[in-house]
C-alpha cells in the first residue's frame, strides 16, 4: 500500500475492516501463540494505542480486560502475568511484518503493556496488532516522525481535551478518526474523577477515592467506541491536566473548596498517576509512588518541536482561595511557580537549542491574560503572572522563532496572542495561543454568552467560543501555520456532523493569527 493510502482518512467500512478479527488474522494468531493463559471472552475491549513517535520508534499499548468495569479494577483479568505478542507491518495483512516480538502484562500494572518499537523507518506509517490469551487485537496505524534533520513539507494534527464521559458522547472523536491526520496532541483531563450522574451519560461510580477506582473509570471511557477510533487512526502525545487526579489541585495539595478524599492526597495522587500511565500510550517508566515525570520534548523533522508541559504536579497551591474572583491582600506571590524550577529551566534549554521552524508549547491552561471584568482565574496562569512572566520574557529575550501555545482546560475555543506587554495588554505579538474547546465537557451556561462578551473585547484575544464542543484542526507548513476549529453538531445524541466554525492562519515570522 502507498504512503499516500496510508495517510486517507478511514471511512467506516475501513475501520471496521481493520477493527475486525478475521477468521484469517485469528489463525495467523494461533500459529503465532505464545502459549500460557487462554481467556473465553475477548481481552482488547479497550482497544490499542500507539503514541509518542520518534524518527525510529513509536510506543505501541493495549491493557487486556475482557471486564472492563470490574469493580475490583482488574479487568476481568486472573492474578497472573500474561505474555503478549505483537506485530508491526507494512500493510493491513501482515504479509510484510517489520517487527515483532513479545511483552509481558502484569497484573501491578493492570495487565496494560507499553512496547517501544524501535528500528523503524522514519516518516513513514505502519499498522501494528496484539495477540494475547488466544484472541487478537483490532489493527491500528502508527507512524514515525521525520529526522531532526529533516525538513518536512507539512504535519497535520488535532489538538483536544476535556472528555467528561457523562456530559455527552464522544461525536468529537468520531469526526477526529476520519481525519487525516499525522498525530493527536490530547491537552488534559481525559477522565473525570468526580461522581456517577451527567445529563447524558453515567460514570457508574461515585467520586473516585482507588487506585481501583481510577481503572474502573478508564475502563468506562476507554471502553467508547469513538474514542478507540480517533486513538487507531494515528499516533497520541498525551499530557495531563487537573480530573486525571481531582478538581484543581496543585502539586501536592488537593483543591481547599473541596471534601477531602478518604486517602492522604499523596497516596491518591500516587494511584491515579499509576492509572493514568497503564492506559496510555506513552515513553515512560512506571511510575514511584505520587511522582512521575511526564513533560518531554518531540521533534516533527525541522518544522517544530513540541515542548509538551505539566502544569500540575510542580505547580504552588493557587492564591486567592483558588476561586473565580478578584485579586486577594498580597496577589501576586512573586515566588509561586508554575512548572517548578526543573522543568522550567528544562523548557528554556530546549527551546534556546531548537532549529525549528515553529516551537509549540503543548499545556494545559490557558497561558494568555484572560480577566473577567475584575474576576480572575487563579487556577490558570491568570492565577500565576510572575512564572508567566518569566517565560515571556524569555521567548522574547531569546528570539526564539514561531512561539505557538496550544492550549485546553477551559471547554471553549479560543485564539489569541501574547502581547509584548502582559500587563498592559499593548505592544506587537509575542507569541499565538489556540485554545481546544472540550471533546465534551462543558461551559457553565449561566456564564457563557458573558464571559464571551467580555473575553473577545480584550485586544488580543480574535476569537472565544464557550458555546461549541470539538477540537483543533492544524495544518502547519515552513510558510504558515493554519488552525481550523472543527464543532459537532450535538454531544447530546450518539452521532452528528462536524464543521469549521472559524479558521485561523500564523504567518512565519508573525505572530499574530490572522482570519483564514
Amino acid at each position: 500500500m502507498s504512503r499516500r493510502d496510508l495517510r486517507a482518512p478511514l471511512s467506516r467500512r475501513e475501520f471496521l475492516h481493520l477493527a475486525m478479527t478475521t477468521a484469517a488474522v485469528a489463525g495467523a494468531g494461533a500459529a503465532c501463540d505464545l502459549g500460557g493463559l487462554v481467556l473465553a471472552d475477548w481481552p482488547f475491549t479497550l482497544g490499542v494505542a500507539s503514541g509518542d513517535p520518534l524518527a525510529d520508534r513509536v510506543v505501541l499499548w493495549t491493557r487486556l480486560a475482557p471486564d472492563p468495569l470490574a469493580p475490583d479494577g482488574a479487568g476481568g483479568m486472573p492474578d497472573q502475568t500474561v505474555p503478549v505478542f505483537w506485530e508491526v507491518a507494512h500493510d493491513e495483512a501482515f504479509r510484510q511484518v517489520v517487527r515483532s516480538g513479545a511483552a509481558i502484562a502484569h497484573p501491578s500494572l493492570a495487565h496494560s503493556v507499553h512496547v517501544d518499537v524501535n528500528g523503524l523507518a522514519p516518516d513513514r506509517w505502519y499498522f501494528y496488532r496484539f495477540q494475547a490469551a488466544g484472541h487478537v487485537s483490532p489493527v491500528g496505524r502508527a507512524r514515525t516522525f521525520p529526522r531532526a534533520d529533516a525538513a518536512p513539507a507539512l504535519a497535520r494534527f488535532a489538538t483536544a481535551s476535556c472528555q467528561h464521559y457523562a456530559s455527552g458522547y464522544y461525536t468529537a472523536h468520531a469526526a477526529i478518526a476520519q481525519e487525516d491526520l499525522d498525530f493527536v496532541a490530547f491537552l488534559g483531563d481525559y477522565i473525570y474523577e468526580s461522581g456517577a450522574n451527567g445529563p447524558v451519560r453515567s460514570h457508574m461510580s461515585g467520586r473516585i477515592e482507588s487506585l481501583a477506582g481510577y481503572r474502573h473509570r478508564y475502563g468506562l471511557y476507554k471502553s467508547d467506541a469513538n474514542l478507540q477510533a480517533a486513538h487507531l487512526l494515528c499516533p497520541w502525545i498525551v499530557t495531563w491536566d487537573d480530573h486525571e487526579v481531582a478538581n484543581n489541585y496543585a502539586g501536592d495539595s488537593f483543591d481547599v473548596n473541596a471534601t477531602p478524599p478518604l486517602l492522604p492526597f499523596l497516596e491518591l495522587r500516587a494511584a491515579a498517576y499509576q492509572a493514568w500511565y497503564e492506559h496510555q500510550p506513552v515513553r515512560l517508566l512506571p511510575p514511584k509512588g505520587s511522582n512521575l515525570r511526564i513533560y518531554r520534548s518531540l521533534d516533527y523533522g525541522d518544522l517544530a518541536r513540541l515542548m509538551v508541559l505539566d502544569s500540575r504536579q510542580y505547580r504552588s497551591d493557587q492564591e486567592c482561595n483558588d476561586v473565580l474572583g478578584p485579586e486577594c491582600p498580597g496577589f501576586p506571590d512573586p515566588d509561586k511557580t508554575m512548572l517548578g524550577a526543573a522543568q522550567e529551566a528544562w523548557l528554556f534549554d530546549g527551546l534556546a537549542a531548537s532549529a525549528a521552524r515553529w516551537n509549540v508549547l503543548a499545556q494545559q491552561v490557558v497561558f494568555a491574560p484572560t480577566p473577567i471584568g475584575d474576576l480572575r482565574n487563579f487556577d490558570q496562569w491568570d492565577g500565576y503572572p510572575a512564572a508567566r512572566q518569566r517565560i515571556h520574557d524569555f521567548l522574547q529575550g531569546a528570539a526564539i522563532r514561531n512561539p505557538v501555545v496550544l492550549t485546553g482546560d477551559i471547554h471553549a475555543a479560543g485564539a489569541g496572542w501574547l502581547p509584548t506587554d502582559m500587563v498592559q495588554l499593548t505592544g506587537p505579538a509575542l507569541a499565538t495561543e489556540l485554545v481546544a474547546t472540550g471533546i465534551s465537557s462543558t461551559f457553565p451556561a449561566a456564564l457563557a454568552q458573558l464571559a464571551k462578551d467580555i473575553i473577545e473585547a480584550l485586544p488580543h484575544v480574535d476569537f472565544f467560543d464557550p458555546f461549541g464542543r470539538g477540537y483543533v484542526r492544524h495544518e502547519v507548513s515552513r510558510d504558515e501555520w493554519r488552525a481550523d476549529f472543527r464543532v459537532v453538531s450535538t454531544v447530546t445524541e450518539p452521532t452528528a456532523t462536524v464543521a469549521t466554525a472559524t479558521s485561523f492562519v500564523i504567518e512565519d515570522g508573525n505572530p499574530a493569527p490572522q482570519p483564514a
